[in-house]
């Protein structure tokens, strides 16, 4: 008898490993602010130095105004959002004030109705001592 091999099955192969991503740079920036800052500032030095002085100015001029314009612009949307903070506080001190004048009518409600069935209560077991105290006595007779 003629001997069988074992089929294989053709293998999977496992898809290309991605390389290895090392930190990025908003992760440098997120842990050394300082050093991303002279960073900036040496390569602002660097192409200062390299550019003549004429255009040097004029983008030192543009520049200033750029910053003016931006400084104003957050002062503005810092305003804004004082604004909305504020309008937010008021609103949430309303809805509290709201919150706590229902809850307080509520709680009147519910101590006038205890109240209420107290005085029910009272008002029944006195009936029905009453109506013992009645029956006992026809039933001495």
């Amino acid at each position: 008898m003629p001997s069988k091999k074992p089929s294989t099955l053709p293998t999977a192969t496992p898809p290309p490993a991605e390389p290895a991503k090392g930190p990025g740079l908003v992760d440098l920036a997120r842990e050394r602010p300082g050093l991303v800052i002279g960073g900036g500032l040496l390569a602002g030095l660097l192409v200062g130095a390299l550019m003549p002085r004429g255009t040097a100015r004029k983008l030192a001029k543009g520049a200033a105004g750029a910053a003016a314009l931006g400084s104003e612009l957050g002062l503005s949307l810092a305003r804004q959002a004082r604004e909305g903070a504020r309008e937010a506080a008021g609103d949430a001190s309303e809805h509290l004030r709201s919150g706590a004048e229902r809850a307080g009518a509520g709680a009147r409600r519910l101590r006038e109705g205890t109240a209420h069935a107290a005085s029910n209560a009272g008002s029944t077991a006195l009936d029905l001592a009453r109506a013992g105290l009645n029956l006992l006595a026809s039933l001495k007779r």
